[in-house]
């Protein structure tokens, strides 16, 4: 009984032995089963995308361009019809792929034929002419935003990248099955959500035109009256989103963005002045005899080029860019007031634009600094310490445009989905009485007389009438003997009926009339030629 038991035994113990190894070669069958299923197919990502930036007019100012991409099944046909749009070197670059037997993804220089090549056209991020360069950005080598809205907005702009995909039937060796039937899955138009700016692409064009053709180191700002919104922001010099590396040691500085960084201001600011005295109740008719200087406290103020403009109001002031009017009649002005009234025009104020995109604020006098009398001579014409960025400059004539109502300036406006409908908008900012409608007035008529009669003129649009104020603003740097200069010009178009204001701020140059000038006239008309101006007003005389 006991030898039957343990004979029993042996047998059950050799049972389960069988058993459990029968088991683990089923399920080792199956996971080799599995891994070949896994290896029927190779998919190549030939395309991905990226969410679209939009004008307010939900025109693309990104995905403009075109290119050609491909994916490539490694064989001698192929490769002879890469050979005839590749020079040497870039074969010799691809050698390995094509050697590897394995189908790959490649961006063509044109189109090529060839059954061993799925070929698709498709859009390129950026154009050959890419405009609004410096707001927008550009892209790091992984594809994500690097810098400006790109990277502002980084996470809306890849939440749902659409791509072209090429799934090809392989074999236990992963080569492709020739004869087999490929798989091309497409889902790029995802790239149709994206973000809305304040831009206006038209508007852009102008103001990119008018800075190619006068502005060599400087920027240009339009802002819509009286909503602040940005129509159009150029900085120049600048570059291509798809070579920055090829700028990044350039002395001129092309990747800054000069409508957001601060220089010293000059005579525009003589409109703050202006705007503080009529506030505290002094007549624009108050009269100062100019004999092209002035001294306060022992220190000497001069007019441009120490001209001599005679007895004059604060009209005609403004007109001629008169400094010593402007120390004479700022004495009469508390500092405290003075400085309120540049403080509640933007002057030493950051704008938030986007997330991680915002505008330098600038230097903005303390009143301790202003209660030394040197000081706040040269303040009272937009010297000495003070220094503002273009777009502060035009939210400042945005107020005087506007009827004396401050708005800070805006860019974006929402987010687009793929259906091109309006998911999430902005908020935008609201405007603030910070002028009287009679002082807003007051100071236009004193801009048309720059711009008819002074040192505005030769910004006079051809079309219509307008309000100007020009500066050339000391810096206290010189080059070769030469005093640097910064050169300004803001304005508002049309007079009758304001509907834009144009900054123009070149670095440097001979002065605001004769450098900027001619750019504000040529935006300005056109601005009319583009017909979002009203023709109902008076033709320019």
């Amino acid at each position: 009984m006991w030898k039957r038991t343990v004979a029993l035994f042996a047998m059950v113990v050799v049972g389960f032995y069988f058993s459990i190894l029968s088991l683990y070669h089923l399920s080792s069958g199956t996971q080799l089963a599995q891994a070949a299923a896994q290896q029927q197919t190779d998919k190549v990502n030939v395309f991905s995308t990226r969410g679209t930036i939009y004008d307010c007019h939900l025109n693309p100012l990104t995905g403009n361009g075109r290119q050609v991409v491909a994916s490539i099944v490694p064989s001698i046909g192929v490769t002879q019809e890469l050979n005839r749009v590749f020079p040497a070197a870039k074969m010799q670059e691809l050698y390995p792929l094509l050697t590897a037997n394995k189908p790959f993804a490649l961006k063509l220089p044109r189109k090529i034929s060839s059954p061993d090549a799925d070929v698709f056209t498709v859009s390129a991020r950026y154009s050959a002419r890419q405009p609004a360069v410096h707001i927008l950005g550009y892209l790091n080598g992984a594809g994500e935003g690097a810098a400006g809205v790109e990277k502002a907005f980084n996470s809306q702009l890849t939440k749902n990248q659409g791509r072209i995909t090429v799934s090809y039937p392989v074999d236990a060796m992963n080569r492709v099955l020739s004869g087999e039937q490929k798989t091309v899955e497409d889902t790029s138009y995802l790239q149709r959500s994206g973000v809305v700016l304040t831009l206006d692409r038209r508007v852009q064009a102008l103001a990119e035109e008018a800075a190619d053709q006068y502005v060599g180191k400087g920027a240009v700002v339009v802002l819509e009256v009286p909503s602040g919104k940005i129509r159009a922001m150029a900085s120049r010099p600048s570059y291509s989103p798809d070579d920055v590396a090829s700028v990044l040691s350039s002395k001129d500085s092309p990747l800054l963005n000069r409508a957001l960084s601060s220089y010293s201001v000059g005579s525009v600011f003589k409109l703050v002045a202006a705007a503080a005295a009529l506030e505290d109740g002094i007549s624009p008719q108050t009269t100062y005899t100019c004999t092209g200087s002035i001294t306060v406290d022992g220190n000497a103020f001069h007019c441009f080029n120490s001209e001599s403009h005679g007895t004059e109001n604060m009209q005609q002031a403004i007109a001629n860019s008169c400094n010593t009017y402007f120390v004479n009649l700022m004495q009469k002005v508390p500092p405290a007031d003075f400085l309120s009234m540049a403080e509640k025009l933007g002057f030493g104020r950051s704008f938030s634009l986007a997330p991680g995109l915002s505008s330098d604020s600038g230097v903005l006098p303390t009143a301790k600094e202003l209660s030394i009398p040197r000081a706040l001579a040269n303040f009272s014409f937009g010297q000495g310490d003070l220094t503002a960025n273009p777009l502060q400059i035009a939210a400042m004539v945005n107020a005087v445009a506007s009827g004396g109502t401050y708005t800070q300036p805006s860019l974006y406006e929402g987010l687009v989905n793929a259906g091109m409908k309006i998911t999430q908008r902005a908020a935008q900012p609201k405007g603030e009485p910070v002028i009287s409608t009679r002082t807003a007035a007051l100071l236009r008529g004193f801009m048309k007389s720059s711009i008819d009669e002074g040192t505005s003129n030769k910004g006079k649009p051809l079309f219509l009438e307008a309000g100007a104020k020009t500066a050339t603003a000391q810096t206290g740097h010189y080059v070769n003997g030469v005093e640097m200069v910064e050169s300004w010009f803001a304005g508002f178009y049309p007079y009758d009926d304001p509907k834009y204001v144009v900054v123009v701020f070149v670095e440097g140059g001979s002065g605001g009339g004769a450098s900027c000038g001619p750019a504000f006239r040529d935006i300005a008309d056109g601005l009319y030629g583009l017909g979002v101006v009203s023709t109902q007003a008076s033709p320019a005389g």
